[in-house]
C-alpha cells in the first residue's frame, strides 16, 4: 500500500509541476497557426495576446509521397523579447 501511495503521490507532483511550467510560458500554451494549404508563403505572422508567432520558411521539400512542404522555424515575439518556438512542417498545397 505504502507503494502505491508513493507513486500516486510521485505522479500528482509530476503534473502539477508540468502545469506550473506550462503556465509560466507565455507562448507554450497558444495555438501557432497551421499553414498547410496557404501554398508554403515566405513568412507568416499568427497574432495571439500581447504578441505573435511568426513563421519563417527555411526550405522546401519534396517527401516520399510525392507531396511539397515546406519546413518553417517559428518565434513568439512580443515586448520582452523573442522566444524560439522551434520548427514545424506543413504541407504546401
Amino acid at each position: 500500500m505504502a507503494v502505491r501511495r508513493a507513486a500516486q503521490a510521485a505522479s500528482t507532483l509530476a503534473l502539477g509541476g508540468a502545469l506550473t511550467l506550462g503556465l509560466a510560458g507565455t507562448a507554450s500554451a497558444a495555438p501557432i497557426a497551421d499553414l498547410s494549404g496557404m501554398g508554403c508563403p515566405t513568412s507568416y505572422t499568427n497574432y495571439y495576446g500581447n504578441g505573435g508567432f511568426v513563421q519563417t520558411l527555411t526550405y522546401t521539400y519534396t517527401g516520399g509521397n510525392g507531396y511539397r512542404y515546406g519546413h518553417y522555424n517559428v518565434v513568439f515575439r512580443n515586448n520582452f523579447g523573442d522566444t524560439n518556438e522551434g520548427s514545424r512542417d506543413y504541407r504546401c498545397y
